[in-house]
């Protein structure tokens, strides 16, 4: 395992597309985030009213999809390129090869979604704080705000890793991963009047109410889930994802 780990982090590292995706998401995450807060029309805005961690957060919109095609790109390039080949004989065990991917590409983008996350709430703190509606991170739900918004845009790392495994072709992972984040809200909210629960099961929704700060009222109220839920739903997307890409990758054939 150790040795299957130094080799996938070599990989990983040595990709060009898998530098300059997450450098590509976190300028997005950061320069929108901090544009949007100091955008502010503070005439019009109560700053008791404010998620401050939730405009912080903006342009995470923007970058999940960045890290998203981390993930694909993290197996899908293995098998455009037949490297995955090299890899099985090098390794025979699909399980360690699997597992080996799994631990680097989790402790890889959590450690870039930590840092980026946090780095947000602290651009945007200097903005907010001039009109009285800045935070700290020791303000009730604050920190759980900010781990929860690293965590989030680990897990859609990791869906769309689970994708790539699936589906084996790059612009196929890459269209589903963009129906999956993106295209699933209006199918959602086309039905709400049946049910809302599609809409609370949605990946953007559980990322909400895990980084809210502040209760969310008007019609949006009823389609965000609960923090218990959200967590149960992240979870269920990950634990889904991740096993059916573990059968498929088991298929050493392209």
């Amino acid at each position: 395992m150790k040795r299957a780990i130094l080799a996938e982090w070599g990989k990983l590292r040595t990709v060009r597309s898998t530098v300059l995706v997450p450098a590509v998401a976190v300028l997005l995450g950061l320069g929108v985030g901090l544009l949007d807060v100091a955008s502010i029309d503070w005439t019009t805005t109560d700053p008791a009213a404010l998620d401050p961690v939730g405009e912080s957060f903006a342009g995470f919109q923007f970058a999940e999809l960045a890290f998203a095609a981390l993930g694909v790109l993290a197996i899908s390039s293995e098998y455009g390129t037949g490297l995955i080949d090299t890899t099985f004989l090098a390794l025979p065990r699909r399980r360690t090869v699997y597992a080996a991917k799994l631990a680097v590409l989790t402790a890889f983008t959590l450690a870039i979604c930590g840092l980026s996350a946090f780095t947000a709430f602290f651009l945007g703190r200097p903005f907010l704080a001039r009109h009285h509606a800045a935070a700290s991170l020791g303000d009730p739900g604050v920190l759980r705000a900010v781990v929860c918004a690293a965590v989030y845009m680990t897990v859609v790392t990791l869906l769309g890793f689970a994708v790539g495994a699936l589906i084996r072709h790059t612009a196929g992972a890459m269209a589903f991963m963009f129906g999956l984040v993106f295209l699933a809200w209006p199918v959602a909210r086309a039905v709400e009047g049946v049910s809302t629960l599609p809409s609370k099961l949605l990946l953007v929704n559980a990322a909400q109410a895990l980084t809210a700060t502040r209760p969310i009222t008007g019609p949006p109220a009823a389609r965000v889930p609960s923090p218990g839920l959200a967590a149960l739903t992240l979870a269920g997307y990950t634990v889904l994802f991740l096993t059916a890409a573990y059968w498929r990758f088991r298929d050493g054939r392209r």
